[in-house]
């Protein structure tokens, strides 16, 4: 007998930006993942992000330079939707 498995499927919809520090913002499936990532990145500890209850999910709607030193303005969706690969990013960064 063949059992039919359901494999939860993730797309580009179910990305959130997470602000976990004053400097950047992580794109991610999962505030978890987010950190996971971020953490294994910058060799960061727990007590140096922002606590759960503090980190904001970033509108895609906002607005941020295309690049440090441009005045053009980019959405957090468009760098999502031309960077997201299925893995965690840095989406949003003030450069601190």
């Amino acid at each position: 007998m063949n059992t039919l498995k359901v494999v939860e499927e993730k797309g580009l919809e179910d990305v959130q930006v997470f602000q976990l520090c004053e400097c950047d913002a992580v794109a991610s499936y999962s505030l978890d993942g987010a950190k996971a990532y971020y953490k294994e990145l910058t060799g960061l500890s727990d007590e140096e992000l922002y606590s759960d209850d503090e980190v904001e999910i970033v509108s895609f709607d906002k607005k941020v330079r295309k690049r440090e030193d441009d005045d053009e303005l980019i959405t957090v969706r468009e760098i999502v939707e031309a960077y997201w690969d299925g893995n965690p990013f840095i989406a949003v960064t003030k450069g601190c």
